[in-house]
């Protein structure tokens, strides 16, 4: 009908409704004609099996509205251990308080300390960053071995505390950590950390689920900690913050936290605070070997092609020259360097491998009697233990060989234990070195060093001096660590 029509059968006034209706008809029709072509996402449209276009239903507005449109996120795994940190980072709560502040400037500008810890965390820190994640927790507590002992694995101290995680020998023994004088796994670094992180789970549970005290606790011991919250008076006033910062504690405990959570602010901002953070692959470094037998380590080191220096430091747990008897062990070595010494180790005739018991001498034992009751010879002790006579100490202990062994296999002994043995007439102190973690190292005594030195007890050493370890004419007496 013509719009003149319109107007005057409907007149004047119902002109204007009649035509704003028709408009808004139009403009209707328009907008779902227009959604009809609406292109669809690639990943709605990819929702619903493959269709030939003709049979495609025609897609309105509603249909659009009602589809749930995915929003899938990709994840990239980072590159670099660093970075992969500071994902995990998730004690930030804290990051602000004035204590943290003050221990930035420990770390300030500290490209050394950051090259030196850098280098020494390398193989092991993908293991420790693994199991923190796989168990669901912050990794800030991945910093703590940067703290306790800037990740050496040698690293010892005077409260008799071992290894990266700085465990002293009851607690070690209470988490599983076996002490022989074959071995120290303190010093193991995937097995001290599995330690560690059980330990730190304990102490959550105990205070509270406060990661700031349970990190305290590992460090004071949870005694002091609940001495200290018992005599606390004025309670924190943010209550989101950990309940540390009011604690009466002891300059050590009261910097270690702060130390923590300063470097986790660094290892964020590295540029900021005048620090360049050396990348470190976010792989796998260390491939366990089993071992079934006792093996010589430097035999492992040849079969696997590897230096046996680097295999000791890669090992640190095995305080003598091979792996304990009796007991299946793991060595850790390098991709390429663990699949040789698997091959080798399946072909190797174990009838050739010289393997030890150890006894401890008693009060009243003589060679001979020694020698009687553990079916050997007197002569295959003293080869064996390199002893020119038949006087023996109480206290200490000989190595008995099992089975025969021929002139070779004795110089096989003489110069692998040589080797992994004596320490060296001298050393050059490096980076991150002290005392007590050279005369560790060596299975010396410290006492001997500052006096085959002539050093003051609290003689502080730098990287670059020369250190007498032994007089080139003396031989090493066995040590006398207790199991």
């Amino acid at each position: 009908m013509p719009i003149a029509s319109l107007k005057r059968g409907l007149g004047q006034g119902l002109y204007a409704e009649g035509l704003h209706r028709l408009i808004s008809a139009c403009v209707l029709g328009s907008l779902l004609a227009a959604c009809s072509t609406v292109e669809i996402p690639e990943t709605v449209a990819s929702a619903a099996p493959e269709k030939p276009i003709a049979q495609q239903p025609v897609k309105t507005a509603a249909t659009i509205i009602a589809e749930p449109i995915s929003s899938t996120v990709t994840y990239e795994e980072p590159t670099d251990l660093w970075e992969r940190l500071r994902l995990g980072f998730d004690l930030t709560a804290d990051y602000a308080h004035p204590s943290v502040s003050r221990q930035l400037k420990r770390y300030r500008q500290q490209q050394d300390y950051f090259d030196l810890v850098t280098e020494r965390a390398q193989p092991f820190l993908y293991e420790v960053i693994e199991q923190i994640e796989q168990r669901g927790l912050p990794l800030e507590l991945a910093l703590v071995p940067f703290v306790e002992s800037a990740f050496n694995p040698d690293a010892y101290s005077h409260q008799d505390a071992a290894g990266l995680w700085q465990f002293v020998s009851a607690t070690g023994r209470s988490y599983g950590l076996e002490q022989t004088w074959w071995l120290d796994e303190r010093r193991d670094p995937l097995e001290s950390t599995r330690a560690a992180l059980d330990y730190l789970e304990v102490l959550y549970a105990e205070f509270d689920e406060d990661w700031i005290l349970a990190l305290a606790a590992y460090n004071a011991g949870g005694g002091n900690i609940r001495r200290a919250l018992k005599n606390q008076k004025n309670q924190a006033s943010d209550s989101r913050r950990s309940r540390f910062w009011d604690l009466n504690l002891n300059g050590e405990t009261r910097d270690h936290i702060p130390r923590i959570l300063a470097l986790a602010l660094v290892i964020k901002s590295p540029a900021e605070y005048g620090v360049e953070l050396v990348s470190i692959p976010n792989e796998r470094y260390l491939y366990p070997v089993t071992l079934t037998n006792q093996i010589d380590l430097s035999l492992a080191a040849r079969l696997a092609e590897f230096d046996l220096g680097s295999l000791k430091q890669l090992n640190p747990h095995y305080r003598q020259w091979a792996t304990p008897p009796d007991d299946t062990r793991t060595l850790y070595l390098p991709d390429r360097e663990s699949q040789r010494l698997t091959s080798a180790l399946l072909t190797l005739d174990s009838s050739t491998l010289i393997t030890f018991d150890r006894y401890r001498i008693k009060t009243g034992d003589t060679l001979s009697a020694i020698a009687r009751r553990l079916g050997t010879k007197v002569d295959v002790l003293q080869r064996a233990n390199g002893l020119k006579g038949s006087r023996i100490i109480a206290g200490d202990s000989l190595l008995i060989p099992r089975g025969d062994i021929s002139d070779s296999q004795f110089e096989t002994i003489a110069r692998d234990s040589e080797e992994t043995q004596r320490p060296p007439v001298s050393y050059t102190v490096k980076r991150g070195d002290n005392l007590w973690s050279i005369a560790r190292r060596y299975n010396i005594r410290s006492e001997d060093i500052l006096q085959m030195n002539n050093l003051l007890d609290a003689a502080l050493l730098h990287p670059g001096q020369k250190l007498v370890l032994r007089n080139p004419a003396s031989r090493q007496s066995n040590s006398t660590n207790s199991d």
